[in-house]
């Protein structure tokens, strides 16, 4: 079948699409720019179907998928749309498509074409994987990278000295074995390791012995620490600054005293350029460091991490720190994940292995079966969770399984608040609404007693008490925060702080437009002018000394500010939005004492198993749930993210 041989009815299956609003206007717009430059409609509306994965977070589509199941495969609604059928009567059967794709001039063929070729889309034959061009780059890459550096490894340092560093910094568990030491000899050795591990079970504490260790053979390494949001960066920056207080321990001092940098943004890491996609360090000007430590790197995505390997210099170290178990990142691609998809077997090389216990001082079992020396050589999962026991553990254990009976029974030892049955989801306001709707919302308000109290104190004082009453608001609305599945619809972050508002604005006459007292807000994109990050949360407050209203953030503690706080202006802040709630997206990074997880009441496929465990993991002390409907909660806790890659 040549490409000029359309599959398609007289009318345009793609317009038929767009009329249905089932795929976002880029990925008709690419489908366009194909059909003008003369390619058939059958490989247009491909390129439909993989650049709408590439918005759902893969990076590329699987034919064999695609024709087993098409409604499935591509997330569609099948109640609103006769998708299926039109899919069914455009391409009958796998067969003819590959003929397609093999007699396409918009279609590179992997190992059958030059590597250099223009075509927009690529066919792996091999794997039956169809992709954007840039997409299929970005794996290649990442799979060169990481086979390089795994194939090469470092230079072998002595056991016995690296023990000694290690034990020094890090004292042996006589219980069980100490996958922090592990891991600190690991991350010695490698020029690329991973340190994996849920909430608490000490990835920070672990790699500034990490560094320390490092420090020891040579004191003039170079570090930098990143992440991949200035939320992250800041909570990464907060984190290390907490590992490091109150020590005399010189090998821990000199990591205090080599950390000159603060933690940066990915971004602003790798020099970000306005108006590009490319940065100003790569392979060409590689970073200026001999050690670099990312955190939070389940948020990493494919093009991110593609940019930040082509930035890391031959000699250059590598370490990622991050919850393997946690959400994907935001755009496509599930990097750590792809990376830790064995971690969970703490499987290595035999010879790589007994290096390891030679070099930590730690015994570990006999692998079942042999592995081949590779990238499980360069990852280490940590265990024994130091900040959650009790009822909050179990249940993300549970949910992280997706084990929905382990969950329910879990459940029964949470805190649950369940709205009346009579509050329907499309009616939630208080005005009319039903004594029991009220006192429903007016109970989850009621966990910002302590916030709104404070926020109420009045009073002529000094700049430093000031100050120190501005630390102790943010403190306190720190302690309980609201996380959402949903940004929009109902059980949204916006509806729900919107009935926030109505229960809980402060001085509501005295603002001005949406500035009221008491507003707490979150920044919406870096501004690097006022040094604040995307994520930051300040709280607007009526300054005692002239009663007009400013915005206070927490700032470093330093002798020029020892109570740790700045404030701004409010007409200097053009992105914000007020955040009694927030998504569980954006939440990552951070820890509240009392989280409040409000799931929807309908079935969503945002909703999986990862958003829960995320969500119940920043959790420090207390964690309430909010489920409208049951049968979602358990929808929610089968299911996974399964994010289709090469890299997997």
């Amino acid at each position: 079948m040549s490409e000029t041989t359309s599959l398609f009815a007289p009318e345009s299956i793609i317009e038929l699409w767009q009329e249905e609003g089932l795929f976002r206007a880029i990925d008709v717009q690419l489908a366009t720019l194909l059909l003008r430059a003369g390619t058939s409609e059958t490989i247009a509306a491909l390129s439909v179907l993989v650049s709408h994965q590439v918005g759902r977070g893969h990076t590329c589509l699987s034919l064999p998928q695609l024709f087993d199941d098409p409604v499935k495969t591509l997330g569609i609604d099948a109640s609103t749309t006769e998708f299926e059928a039109q899919f069914r009567d455009l391409i009958p059967d796998l067969a003819q498509l590959l003929e397609v794709l093999n007699s396409s001039d918009s279609v590179l063929r992997v190992a059958a074409d030059e590597a250099d070729a223009l075509q927009p889309l690529v066919w792996d034959a091999h794997r039956q994987l169809l992709y954007l061009r840039r997409y299929w780059q970005h794996e290649q890459r990442i799979r060169n990278w990481l086979d390089t550096r795994t194939a090469t490894q470092q230079q072998d340092i002595a056991t016995e000295p690296l023990c000694a560093v290690i034990t020094s910094l890090i004292a042996p568990k006589n219980d069980a074995i100490s996958w922090q030491r592990l891991a600190c000899a690991n991350a010695a050795k490698q020029s690329f390791s991973v340190i994996t591990g849920g909430p608490g079970t000490g990835k920070t504490y672990t790699v500034v012995r990490v560094l320390a260790t490092l420090l020891a053979f040579d004191d003039t390494l170079r570090i930098a620490l990143a992440a991949p949001t200035g939320k992250a960066a800041a909570r990464m920056e907060e984190s290390v600054n907490a590992a490091l207080a109150d020590t005399d321990n010189p090998a821990l001092l000199r990591v205090k005293s080599a950390l000159s940098r603060k933690a940066s943004t990915l971004h602003r890491l790798l020099g970000s350029q306005r108006h590009s996609r490319y940065f100003r360090h790569n392979s060409a000007m590689p970073l200026p460091f001999d050690v670099v430590v990312v955190d939070e790197a389940s948020m990493i995505d494919t093009e991110m991490f593609d940019a930040l390997l082509d930035a890391i210099g031959p000699h250059t170290r590598l370490i990622l720190l991050g919850d393997k178990d946690q959400l994907a990142p935001v755009e496509a691609g599930s990097i750590l994940a792809s990376l830790c998809r064995e971690a969970d077997s703490r499987s290595y090389s035999p010879a790589h292995q007994q290096w390891l216990m030679a070099a930590s001082g730690e015994t570990m079992p006999e692998p079942a079966l042999p592995v081949a020396p590779g990238l499980n050589d360069h990852i280490v999962m940590l265990e024994g969770s130091e900040r959650f026991q009790g009822a909050i553990a179990d249940l993300a254990l549970a949910v992280n399984a997706c084990d929905v009976d382990a969950a329910n029974q879990a459940l029964t030892k949470v805190r649950q608040l369940s709205p009346p049955p009579s509050m329907a989801a499309q009616s939630m306001q208080l005005h009319g609404a039903d004594p029991k709707a009220k006192a429903f919302w007016q109970e989850l308000a009621n966990g910002f007693a302590d916030f709104v109290e404070l926020c109420d104190q009045q009073f002529l004082a000094e700049e430093d008490a000031i100050n120190t009453w501005a630390a102790t608001v943010l403190s306190a609305y720190s302690n309980y925060q609201l996380l959402t599945a949903l940004r929009a619809g109902p059980w949204g972050q916006q509806q729900v702080n919107r009935m926030m508002e109505q229960l809980l604005r402060l001085g509501a006459t005295s603002g001005s437009g949406a500035w009221y007292h008491g507003r707490p807000v979150m920044v919406t994109s870096n501004d690097y002018s006022l040094n604040l990050n995307n994520g930051d949360i300040g709280i607007v407050l009526k300054h005692p000394s002239d009663q007009r209203l400013r915005v206070v953030f927490p700032a470093p503690v330093t002798d020029a500010n020892p109570v740790g706080v700045r404030w701004v202006l409010p007409s200097r802040l053009d992105a914000v939005e007020t955040v009694y709630a927030m998504t569980v997206h954006k939440s990552q990074g951070s820890e509240f004492r009392h989280t409040v997880l409000m799931l929807p009441d309908r079935p969503t496929p945002v909703l999986t198993k990862e958003l829960i465990y995320t969500g119940i993991t920043r959790a420090k002390k207390d964690l309430t749930l909010v489920i409208p409907n049951q049968s979602v909660w358990q929808q929610g806790v089968l299911a996974r993210i399964e994010r289709l890659g090469g890299l997997g």
